[in-house]
């Protein structure tokens, strides 16, 4: 089965726009490392977005757990 481990980046939304010039440099750093946009989801306050969610994933590797020691499971106990 297909793992993956998963990365949320929030950009910063100002006068009603994203600077392209902050957040491009940094998902194409995170490209180059594997990650791939899932999603962007604005965040939205008193009716203004004042930042987007940036979704991301990459495929896990064996020395990778998203959060848990290699060969340790998550127990839903």
């Amino acid at each position: 089965m297909q793992r993956f481990e998963y990365k949320i980046l929030p950009s910063k939304v100002e006068e009603g726009h994203l600077d392209e010039s902050l957040v491009e440099p940094i998902l194409n750093r995170l490209a180059s490392e594997g990650w791939e946009i899932l999603a962007v989801t604005p965040i939205i306050y008193e009716g203004s977005t004042i930042s987007v969610a940036h979704h991301l994933r990459r495929a896990a590797s064996s020395s990778r757990s998203a959060g848990f020691p290699v060969g340790q499971r998550h127990s839903e106990d």
